[in-house]
């Protein structure tokens, strides 16, 4: 059954979850200098939030949470198209402790346009100790590889998901 189906002159939309597009991040935890390296690398299949022709410009917004509140926040450039790239790399210096028990998370916020309003969100990615579990399981092997860099695809998810 497709997503949309024609019935007479009325199209009737199956509720089924729109897909908005993957990201591919990279992470390394840096244990001498106590921080994380982030590589916002590109996202493939990027969705469309407005109706405006041409390809729109993204953005990626990355906050450091500890404990829930953002204690670090760094943004990419904007990149044009439904397959942007990014390849930026950022470092988050970390609070003191065993990284296995602070409770760190990542969060990344993929941004149409360039106005911050809750309208232009596209979807988020949250890796660490809480979320969904691709990024737990990220998270987890950034810890226990040490200086070796991880890189996996994430699915973006919804605002409402992940709050």
């Amino acid at each position: 059954m497709s997503s949309q189906e024609t019935l007479g002159r009325r199209r009737v939309s199956v509720c089924a979850p729109r897909a908005l597009g993957q990201l591919f991040i990279l992470l390394q935890y840096q244990t001498a200098a106590h921080r994380i390296k982030v590589m916002v690398r590109k996202a493939e299949n990027l969705a469309k939030l407005t109706r405006m022709p041409g390809a729109p410009d993204h953005y990626v917004a990355i906050n450091l949470r500890h404990g829930g509140k953002v204690i670090a926040t760094k943004e990419t450039k904007g990149a044009a198209g439904h397959n942007a790239v990014w390849n930026a790399p950022f470092l988050f210096d970390l609070p003191s402790g065993d990284i296995t028990k602070l409770t760190l998370m990542l969060e990344f916020i993929v941004m149409q346009g360039r106005l911050y309003t809750k309208s232009s969100v596209l979807g988020r990615v949250l890796i660490g100790y809480e979320g969904l579990e691709p990024g737990q399981v990220h998270w987890k092997e950034m810890c226990a590889r040490g200086q070796v860099e991880t890189a996996r695809w994430h699915t973006l998810q919804p605002e409402t998901l992940v709050e």
